[in-house]
């Protein structure tokens, strides 16, 4: 027996005995697929994946499930039901009846059913081991088609899905129309910058992404029993930012008046770079690199464009981006000052702490980027770009339409650059968004042999004129200075040196051993009128911003010498000014960042000095870190060609020609496809599993009998997202360390939750925590303890040491702050 259509269930809750329609779920849903949706060409599907995406609710049992949770409560046995796939069908059948043409049809027949089917969990688009379509493998299960088919079309029109099913070729067409177009454009010679089947394969993911998103928000707003929450309309974010541009403009102006160095050269350029980015900001490009020196306030000139152009071009978003978590929490106080109002941006990433009652609005907002500005990690955007986790893709869509701040981006790892590129090259040239790619030495000056960035407008010019204006340091190939690489004793010896010299020195070195071994060294000779530093990932983060807390007050009152010894993660953003920098030789855009902690703010009447030297491998011990071996040797090249021909990159290191040069000479030296996030697994890369997944098609070929597949959506999503990770962890464990008495304090309270929900004490935690290896944690087994049915595990005393983090040896006395 039929019921009225309004009687079919999505959602029920049992606690009050309220009930969703699934019409009005899928309306809801589709309404806010379409409303959200920033590209034209995708409104229509994104409507209809609304519409259809739950249609497998349908069915006598998953209406039975219903009925039970309501008589008997949540904790009823429910079937493990399948609700998508019905939806995928209905779609399938009436686009095959509207679309004559066999090719359009399975096209969009693809794109549509391909988005509901996966909308509970991404998958493969043909199976890697069988070659099976995942449409295929739907149309072989078993659900009551004709009873769901049936019910759908009682609750709506079928000739009005059907003339959607016209607007979807029409908007199909589209799509292929402006790829094809990219490909004419860009892709001579053969893909360069990247194939036809990525991109149709990022427009699914847009798509999937309005899906979840819509789905999941209509579904929250009913179990929380509130109004259908729609996103910031365009008008209200136009207000934000007219409002906002106007405060930065004054906060400039008081910025530089109250600055001591107003009027000085080195303030006058910035402002003079700060205004040519503003004036940019009216521009038509959606592609932009802003290649200045380190020093030259990129990260206030970019947030100046972007008001700018948010304002100019009505975008929806602007997102600041960052390698590195000690940039981040730096740049996202100075963007929330400059902006005027800290509700309208959003810091994500681990290490932020909620104020009480906080955490579940702060969690949404993670989900949603739905706030004007966004402070994020490169590790937070590639995971939305390319993970197979549902919460990343479903930020996927607030990328359109925006403008994206990518911040030192030299700092994306090698692997995944070719992918980097092909995300740049799909938001700008297919989604209305605008990107600035901002470094000091730009990787995207030397070419790739396929899938580069597209041609980008210098954000500004004079690059070398800049170079010039802002040299404060002189950078010195040191690898020369002894007939053999140096020792821990020579390297300290050499800190000792400079620093009677400079009155401070910064020491870079490659692994976290080696900053160990130095540290160790010079403070065994360390006098009263020094203080030595150490800074490494064996610190804990809140430990690393003490650290660089008690430096810059060590370096301003200057009553003794300091020398500071780190890995390279002072690098790119963190402001500091030594007098001297000792960079252990890696590649050329690390010692030109290392650069940028020395003589910062011209504070020197002299030029700072910059040394390459040259480290014992017994010291370093980089057999199994491959990429810095890598640069070691494309900067030995870059340095003899120096040494013999000084003019050509004009007498300087850090010149344009002597950039480009490093970066043609570090893609001499990867291996074979290292660009590509190889997947040895399956003898292929990343970048060809979102491409055109020539082991997927080559499967499907067999398979079926064919000579070329006919799919034009061959990617493994779910295969390549769960590969994807940005910072491989090398199977990193996470433990808490007794850094300070909070930290034990938290563990013990997390212990007495119990059963409850500790997930706001763990997030506290992760300031204290430090990633070991698994062979680490084994060594140190009787100094590490589980917590939390072994969810935590925390280091006993005395394993950690407070000036240099964890010790495989114990200490004496541990050292609380």
């Amino acid at each position: 027996m039929n019921k009225d259509r309004n009687e079919y269930l999505a959602h029920v809750d049992w606690s009050s005995g309220r009930r969703q329609s699934m019409k009005e779920h899928s309306d809801n849903v589709a309404f806010l697929a379409s409303e959200m949706c920033m590209l034209p060409e995708l409104r229509d599907f994104a409507w209809m994946v609304g519409k259809l995406h739950d249609a497998g609710k349908l069915g006598s049992e998953n209406q039975q499930d219903f009925e039970n949770i309501l008589l008997h409560g949540d904790g009823v046995h429910r079937n493990d039901l399948d609700h998508s796939t019905a939806g995928g069908w209905i779609g399938e059948d009436l686009i095959e009846k509207m679309i004559e043409d066999p090719r359009v049809y399975k096209a969009v027949a693809e794109l549509l059913s391909n988005a509901i089917y996966f909308h509970h969990g991404i998958g493969d688009c043909i199976s890697l081991k069988t070659g099976e379509l995942v449409t295929e493998q739907r149309r072989r299960k078993e659900i009551a088609y004709e009873e769901i088919d049936q019910r759908f079309f009682q609750i709506y029109d079928r000739k009005v899905l059907e003339e959607k099913c016209v607007d979807l070729r029409k908007a199909y067409l589209q799509i292929d129309k402006k790829i094809d177009s990219f490909k004419r454009k860009y892709n001579m010679p053969k893909n360069n910058c990247g194939t036809p089947y990525f991109y149709m394969g990022m427009y699914l993911r847009v798509l999937l992404s309005l899906l979840i998103d819509a789905d999941w928000t209509d579904t929250a707003c009913f179990f929380q029993n509130e109004p259908l929450k729609t996103r910031i309309p365009s008008e209200e974010m136009q207000r934000i930012w007219e409002k906002t541009t106007l405060y930065f403009e004054n906060y400039l102006v008081a910025e530089v008046e109250g600055n001591p160095d107003n009027g000085s050269a080195l303030n006058q350029i910035r402002q003079k770079i700060s205004e040519t980015c503003r004036d940019v900001a009216k521009t038509e490009e959606n592609l932009y690199r802003l290649t200045v020196p380190t020093g030259a306030g990129k990260t206030l000139s970019s947030l100046r464009f972007a008001l700018h152009h948010a304002k100019e071009k009505k975008k929806q978003h602007i997102f600041y981006v960052a390698p590195f978590n000690a940039i981040l929490e730096q740049n996202a106080e100075e963007i929330r000052k400059a902006t005027g109002n800290p509700e309208i941006v959003l810091e994500h990433h681990c290490n932020v702490v909620c104020e009480e009652g906080e955490e579940e609005k702060y969690r949404s907002l993670t989900e949603t980027w739905d706030v004007p500005i966004i402070v994020t990690t490169a590790v937070q955007m590639l995971n939305t770009l390319f993970s197979d986790k549902k919460s990343s893709i479903r930020r996927m869509h607030t990328l359109c339409n925006s403008i994206i701040i990518f911040d030192e981006v030299q700092a994306i790892p090698v692997r995944c650059m070719e992918l980097f590129h092909l995300a740049v090259n799909f938001l700008s040239k297919f989604c209305n968004t605008t990107i600035i790619l901002c470094s000091a030495t730009q990787p995207s000056l030397a070419k790739l042999q396929e899938n580069n960035i597209c041609p980008c407008k210098e954000m500004v010019d004079h690059m070398e004129m800049y170079q010039e204006q802002f040299r404060r340091t002189s950078i010195i190939d040191g690898t020369k200075l002894q007939d053999r690489a140096m020792t821990i004793e020579n390297l300290a010896d050499f800190a000792w040196q400079n620093t009677e010299q400079y009155h401070s020195t910064l020491c870079i070195v490659n692994t976290t051993a080696a900053a160990f071994q130095l540290f160790q060294e010079l403070k065994r000779n360390c006098t009263e009128d020094y203080n030595i530093y150490h800074l490494s990932n064996n610190m804990c983060p809140q430990h690393k911003l003490d650290t660089l807390e008690q430096i810059r007050k060590g370096l301003k009152d200057r009553q003794r010498k300091i020398i500071c010894v780190s890995t390279q993660l002072v690098e790119a953003g963190v402001n500091f000014s030594f007098g001297c920098v000792i960079r252990s030789k890696a590649g050329l855009d690390n010692v030109i960042q290392a650069a940028g902690r020395c003589n910062r703010h011209k504070e020197f009447t002299q030029l700072g000095a910059v040394y390459i030297v040259d480290i014992s491998k017994d010291v370093e011990k980089l057999d199994k870190l491959y990429e810095i071996a890598a640069a070691q040797q494309a900067l030995q090249k870059t340095l003899d060609d120096f040494d013999a021909n000084p003019e050509y990159f004009h007498q300087c290191l850090d010149s344009e020609q002597a950039v480009t040069e490093y970066y043609r000479n570090y893609q001499d030296q990867i291996r074979l496809n290292e660009t590509k996030f190889p997947v040895p697994e399956y003898d292929t890369t990343l970048v060809e599993l979102l491409g055109k997944n020539k082991t997927g098609t080559s499967q499907y070929c067999r398979t079926h009998g064919m000579k070329k597949s006919e799919t034009r959506i061959p990617q493994a999503f779910a295969t390549a997202g769960k590969i994807f990770e940005v910072i491989e962890d090398n199977h990193k464990v996470n433990v808490v360390v007794p850094y300070c008495e909070e930290a034990r304090e938290l563990v013990e309270e997390l212990v007495a939750c119990e059963n409850s929900d500790g997930s706001k004490i763990i997030r506290k935690l992760q300031r204290y925590t430090v990633g070991i290896t698994i062979q680490r944690k084994e060594n140190l087994s009787n100094a590490i303890h589980e917590y939390y049915d072994g969810k935590i595990f925390m280091l006993a005393d005395g394993y950690y040491d407070g000036e240099v983090g964890v010790v495989d040896e114990p200490i004496m006395q541990t050292l609380l702050f």
